[in-house]
């Protein structure tokens, strides 16, 4: 390998050559276009100050991308005593537009700039904003350079994800806006930025017609938390997981490391064919709290949907180990169910895969994540940042149960609450919802459902609520709302402080309510009777049951118990897998 073909000139005459080669191998690659494009770049440009910097934007993400050269030093060679390195370092900014969930998860400081006019138009003369931009740096990509011309290794260092701990919380006028001990923010600050990186390393490649060698590697360093005065200090009680990949063009310093793995391919390659000549598939969310009829709904909507020809995947996540709603999900739809726990606690761990898995079985142009009854939307929407290069986000759809919801008042804590306070994660269904599928209201009185439409206006002024019988509703309405909002920036993406009365609500999850699924096994026959006192003793916090089981002198039957009431259709075609129980201080 000779690097004159990226810099024809020798190195070490100056204090930025990392920085030219940057600069010369990037250039490189934009004198042709459509190679430009080929290797994923969608453009780049330097920054508007004194100091060497680049913003750019690279296939498959929406965001803008910041690199700040901040120096070099000259360092002996471990092969020949003769020869020296340079080792260069550069800081990695990701900069999500005004409208992404991801810029939620952000700090504070980073969420208040993001959110004003000026924004957008600052970013090109980020290098020399640092009081504002310092918030967005997420990680460092580092150059190793042989200054005799024959090796070059690019490594990308990061958190795996970025949380600082506000140990005083930030209080604001009667509340708080992180607690004291909560994370200010969370960032999946490697996976942003490894795009960057295999699109730096292929143009690498290119330039130089070598294939790099690639090593992978962590460690862990204290994780970083502030006081209420600004100071920043390390967080003896967790760790942060530091994660490198490098590429290696030749022998490399870096690969001293015997800590490093190797890796059989570029991680994240850009490939034309997959990302520019087909679009990546919209997924709908569908949240609803227990027994709120959310399979229901959704098989009334695949029925419209596949009969103008609009075949869907549905990927189904169930709190317990009983896959009773994909079993019922039968004929054109394929099904992926997620068995490794609740998406909006775990949605990098199980939701990707199943995602991958289902896109390969059905190349359909959209799926829908029906959750569990107990997942909060916030929380999902707000990762699904980290699967755009599998998906699109596309709607909040939330089954909401009329006759439960008139039993109880909305608003959290209110004095005028006719019955039982709503629970934390049936309010931030609502909050998060594009739309809203007030189902059962065929059960309620006609003056109950205005009111309690109205109430639900009042806290979500941006849904559309729909009435829905047996989880029926005018689907061609839906349609056109749709088609409606399809540039415009649904109610569910927007970054958004919450106020105070519904900071807890909106990120809460069954953890925090201490609900939890118990799975029981009839190893023989029950009867209807045995069967309505199991569930009466089971506790008054049982919320939801269902199951596939056998019952005397009925066969073979599908059990649903929500509300406290109790459903049993035959179902002669299927066989018992248990009955899973969901809710808060089970007596089993």
């Amino acid at each position: 390998m000779i690097l004159d073909r990226i810099l024809p000139r020798s190195l070490g005459e100056s204090d930025s050559d990392c920085a030219s080669i940057f600069t010369s191998l990037v250039m490189a690659a934009h004198f042709e276009r459509t190679r430009a494009r080929a290797l994923g770049w969608r453009g780049i440009r330097p920054a508007a100050s004194e100091h060497p910097a680049w913003t750019c934007r690279i296939a498959g993400s929406d965001h803008i991308f910041g690199i700040r050269f901040d120096g070099e030093k000259r360092a002996p060679s471990p092969f020949d005593e003769k020869n020296e390195y340079l080792q260069g370092w550069f800081s990695l900014f990701v900069f999500p537009p005004s409208e992404s969930p991801l810029l939620d998860r952000f700090p504070l400081n980073a969420l208040h700039f993001g959110l004003s006019p000026m924004y957008e138009d600052s970013i090109r003369e980020f290098s020399g904003n640092e009081y504002f931009f310092e918030p967005f740096l997420l990680g460092q990509l580092h150059f190793d350079v042989s200054c005799a011309g024959d090796a070059l290794a690019i490594t990308l260092e990061a958190p795996a994800r970025h949380r600082v701990i506000s140990l005083d919380g930030v209080e604001v006028e009667n509340g708080w806006l992180v607690k004291p001990g909560e994370a200010e923010c969370d960032i999946p600050s490697f996976s942003l930025l490894l795009r960057l990186f295999s699109v730096l390393t292929a143009t690498a490649e290119q330039q130089l017609d070598e294939k790099a060698e690639l090593w992978r590697g962590m460690h862990h360093v204290p994780r970083l938390c502030f006081r209420s005065f600004g100071g920043l200090e390390e967080y003896e009680k967790e760790k942060e997981a530091m994660l490198t990949i490098t590429a290696s063009f030749g022998p490399s310093p870096t690969m001293e490391n015997e800590r490093l793995a190797t890796l059989r391919s570029l991680p994240l390659r850009h490939k034309p064919e997959e990302l520019e000549q087909l679009s990546r598939p919209v997924l709908h969310v569908l949240t609803g709290f227990l027994g709120a009829g959310k399979t229901t709904f959704l098989r009334r909507w695949l029925d419209f949907l596949h009969g103008r020809e609009r075949y869907t995947g549905v990927i189904q996540n169930e709190f317990g180990k009983v896959e009773l709603d994909a079993a019922l999900m039968k004929g054109d739809t394929v099904v992926e169910a997620l068995d490794e726990g609740c998406v909006c606690c775990s949605i990098a761990d199980s939701l990707r895969p199943g995602i991958e898995r289902i896109i390969a079985t059905m190349p359909a142009e959209q799926f829908v994540l029906e959750t569990t009854g107990l997942a909060n939307p916030s929380n999902i929407m707000e990762a699904l940042g980290g699967l755009a290069d599998l998906v699109t986000p596309g709607l909040v759809i939330t089954v909401a149960d009329a006759l439960d919801l008139c039993r109880a008042e909305l608003k959290n804590g209110s004095e005028e609450a006719s019955g039982k306070e709503i629970s934390g994660i049936r309010h931030a269904q609502i909050l998060k919802a594009d739309v809203i599928i007030l189902n059962k209201s065929d059960m309620v009185s006609s003056s109950a459902l205005e009111e309690l439409t109205s109430r639900i206006h009042d806290l979500n002024t941006k849904a559309l609520v729909l009435p829905a019988q047996y989880g029926n509703i005018a689907f061609g309405e839906l349609d056109a709302w749709i088609d409606a909002h399809a540039e415009a920036r649904l109610p569910s993406h927007r970054p958004q402080l919450m106020s105070l009365g519904q900071t807890e609500a909106a990120h809460s999850t069954h953890e925090d309510e201490g609900y939890t699924a118990k799975t029981v096994t009839f190893e023989t026959t029950v009867s209807f009777g045995d069967l309505e006192k199991f569930l009466r003793d089971a506790g008054p916090g049982l919320c939801r049951a269902k199951g596939i089981i056998e019952i005397e002198g009925e066969g073979v039957c599908i059990v649903q118990y929500a509300a406290g009431q109790l459903e049993i259709t035959q179902a002669p075609d299927e066989k018992p897998i248990d009955l899973v129980l969901i809710g808060t201080e089970l007596h089993i």
